[in-house]
């Protein structure tokens, strides 16, 4: 079985992940869509995070993402619970961390 795991998300200054996050990324919305992308041009372990399929957060790092795209590949099911929301002063960008758990 798959050990929960939890992680800051990569990617999340690209696209509109700044807006998601600021608007999306709270405990109120409980868990995130893990979305595999195997075609992805730059990774093809890439792993998306995001809120019905249509609202992108980020990317699981690629150290995770190496972990989890096989088992994804393998026909196993995954959800991003929502831990905090990574906001340093003086900072302006944000970032979403996620605990990576499988589902049945």
């Amino acid at each position: 079985m798959f050990q929960p795991l939890t992680t800051r998300l990569a990617g999340v200054t690209f696209d509109n992940c700044q807006s998601n996050i600021r608007q999306w990324g709270c405990p109120d919305i409980g868990t995130y869509a893990v979305i595999r992308e195997p075609d992805n041009p730059h990774d093809s372990n890439a792993v998306r995070i995001s809120l019905f399929g249509i609202y992108e957060m980020g990317y699981l790092p690629s150290r995770v993402a190496q972990k989890v795209a096989p088992l994804m590949d393998a026909g196993r099911n995954f959800l991003a619970e929502f831990i905090c929301i990574n906001e340093y002063a003086p900072y302006e960008n944000v970032g979403l961390t996620v605990r990576i758990v499988e589902t049945q």
